[in-house]
C-alpha cells in the first residue's frame, strides 16, 4: 500500500529517533552527535541542559515545530533571537540589489513561511538583523518557546536578564544543550562561540526545500579538530595562530594518494570557528562526500585576523597561509602539495581574500570560489593576470538580495560587476546566484554548489578552437 506524502515524512521521523531532553535533533543518532560536539548529556543534567525540542506536527505552516529550552529558574527574562525571518523572492518588487537600490525584504515570521520563502536578514542589511522574542518561564524553570520552521540548518542564542534587540548579538548565550563541537564538559578548544545551531527536516507535504544534506548522516563522519601552529609577529594570539581541520570519514593518513585540500575563509567579525559552527561544515561535508557527490577531501579553516597590518589586500594572511600553514598542513596530515589538489574559498571578507589569493598568488591554488565579494574598486588586471587566471578554475556566488550587490566604494565593487570585469578579460566564471541576502543560508548553499560543480573537477570551458 502506498504512503501519502505526509505518512512518508512522519516514518521518516520515526526512523530517525524522536528529540531527547539532551537536545539531539531528529536524525541525529548519539555516535554522530558527540562527533560534532552534540553528546547527549546525563539524565542527571538533563533539567538545566534541556536543548531543543524538534517535533514534526504535519500542520501548517512547515510541518515541523521546535520548542527552544533554557534553564534558568532565578532570571527575570530570558529571550531568544533566531535566524529565521524570512523573504518571498515572487512578491519583490526588485530582485537583485544594485548600486541605485536596495531590496526591501518583507520580514516573515516562520507562521507566515510558504513554499519558495528564504531566510534573509530584516531590514535588508550585511548586519545580524534578525527576530528577538520573550520566552514563557515554566515552574521547573525551564523558559520556552515554540515556532514553526522550515527544513534547513538555523543559528539561535539567548539573553538572560537583557535587553535585547534584532540589532545586537552582545551578551548572547549558546544552547547548553547545544554546544559547540569544540566545547567538553563547558570548556572549549579554542574559542568558545557564543550561539547553537538547530537542523529542522523537511516535510514534503508543505512543498519545503530539501535541506538533508545539511543534517547530520547516516553513514560514517568525519572529524573536527581545533590546532595551533607557530605563526611568529602575528598578534593575538601572539606569535601563534589557529587552525580548525576537518578530516573525511575514513580518514586514511597512510593512503597512497594524497587528499585533496580545501581551504575555507570566515567573514567578518568572525575566526577558524565559522564554517565549524553557523556553516555546518561538518555534516555538509559528511553527507556529500558519503553521497558520493565530492571525493574525501581535508578541509583546512584558518584564522584571518589577529595580524599587525589590516592592509587591504590581505597580505600578511597571505604570507602566513602560504608559508607557515601549507607546511604545518602538508607535514601533521595527508594532503597533496601540488597547487591542482587545493581549493580556496570564502564567504564576505573571506570571499575578499580569494579575490586577493586569485590575483597575487594564482598559482597556489587551482580553484577559487568567491562568495559575496567582488573586485577592489579600480582594479585593472595585467597580461600575466589574466593568463594565469584561465588556468584556474574561477567561480563566483552570491545571493541576489544581498546589499553587497551594489558595492563598497572602500571594499569592492560587487560580485555583479566581478562576474563582467573578469569574463571581459577573457576569464572563464562558473557562477550561481540565488535568492538570499548577506547569510549562512546563501552561503551553506553556494559551498556545496561550488565543492559539486568546480572543486577538484576538470574544467568546463570550450577552447576557443572547437569547430574550426
Amino acid at each position: 500500500m502506498s504512503m501519502t506524502r505526509r505518512e512518508a515524512a512522519r516514518a521518516v521521523a520515526a526512523t530517525a529517533g524522536s528529540v531527547s531532553l539532551a537536545g539531539l535533533t531528529l536524525g541525529a543518532s548519539p555516535a554522530s552527535a558527540a562527533v560534532q560536539g552534540r553528546g547527549s548529556t546525563s539524565e542527571k543534567n538533563s533539567r538545566k541542559k534541556p536543548g531543543p525540542l524538534v517535533r514534526h506536527t504535519g500542520k501548517g505552516a512547515t510541518g515541523y515545530e521546535v520548542t527552544f529550552r533554557y534553564y534558568a529558574p532565578t532570571a527575570k527574562r530570558v529571550q531568544l533571537k533566531g535566524e529565521w525571518y524570512f523573504e518571498r523572492p515572487s512578491e519583490l518588487a526588485e530582485r537583485l540589489t544594485g548600486p541605485d537600490h536596495l531590496v526591501q525584504t518583507q520580514g516573515l515570521l516562520p507562521r507566515q513561511w510558504q513554499p519558495g520563502d528564504v531566510p534573509a536578514a530584516h531590514p535588508n542589511s550585511t548586519s545580524p538583523l534578525w527576530p528577538v522574542v520573550d520566552m514563557a518561564k515554566g515552574r521547573d524553570g525551564v523558559w520556552t518557546y515554540t515556532t514553526p520552521l522550515p527544513g534547513g540548518v538555523y543559528t539561535y542564542g539567548f539573553f538572560v536578564d537583557a535587553q535585547a534587540d534584532s540589532t545586537t548579538t552582545t551578551g548572547q548565550l549558546p544552547d547548553p544543550g547545544k554546544p559547540a563541537w569544540n566545547v567538553t564538559d563547558g570548556v572549549a578548544d579554542g574559542r568558545a562561540v557564543d550561539r547553537s545551531q538547530i537542523y529542522v527536516p523537511s516535510d514534503p507535504e508543505f512543498n519545503g526545500a530539501d535541506h538533508s544534506w545539511q543534517g547530520p548522516t547516516r553513514g560514517k563522519r568525519g572529524k573536527l579538530r581545533h590546532v595551533t601552529y607557530a605563526s611568529p609577529g602575528h598578534v593575538v594570539p601572539a606569535d601563534t595562530n589557529y587552525l580548525v581541520v576537518y578530516t573525511p570519514p575514513g580518514y586514511d593518513p597512510k593512503r597512497t594518494k594524497p587528499y585533496p585540500a580545501l581551504y575555507l575563509s570566515h567573514g567578518g567579525g568572525e575566526d577558524e570557528m565559522g564554517w565549524s559552527t553557523q556553516g555546518d561544515l561538518a555534516d555538509i561535508m559528511d553527507n556529500l562526500i558519503n553521497s558520493g557527490e565530492v571525493q574525501p577531501m581535508v578541509v583546512v579553516m584558518p584564522n584571518a585576523t589577529g595580524y599587525a597590518s589590516s592592509a587591504a589586500d590581505q597580505q600578511e594572511h597571505r604570507t602566513d597561509l602560504i608559508d607557515r600553514v601549507f607546511p604545518w598542513v602538508e607535514e601533521h596530515y595527508n594532503v597533496s602539495s601540488s597547487a591542482a589538489d587545493r581549493a580556496y574559498t570564502g564567504l564576505s571578507a573571506g570571499g575578499m581574500r580569494t579575490v586577493f589569493l586569485l590575483l597575487h598568488n594564482t598559482e597556489q591554488f587551482g580553484y577559487y570560489g568567491i562568495m559575496s565579494a567582488g573586485l577592489p574598486p579600480g582594479t585593472t588586471f595585467t597580461e600575466a593576470q589574466v593568463t594565469a587566471m584561465k588556468q584556474a578554475s574561477v567561480y563566483l556566488g552570491c545571493g541576489w538580495q544581498d546589499p553587497i550587490n551594489a558595492g563598497f566604494s572602500t571594499l569592492h565593487r560587487g560580485p555583479f560587476r566581478a562576474v563582467r570585469d573578469l569574463t571581459e578579460a577573457g576569464v572563464h566564471v562558473q557562477t550561481d546566484f540565488i535568492d538570499g541576502g548577506h547569510s549562512w543560508h546563501v552561503w551553506r548553499i553556494l559551498l556545496k554548489d561550488f565543492l559539486t560543480r568546480v572543486a577538484f573537477l576538470p574544467p568546463t570551458a570550450a577552447s576557443v578552437t572547437w569547430g574550426a
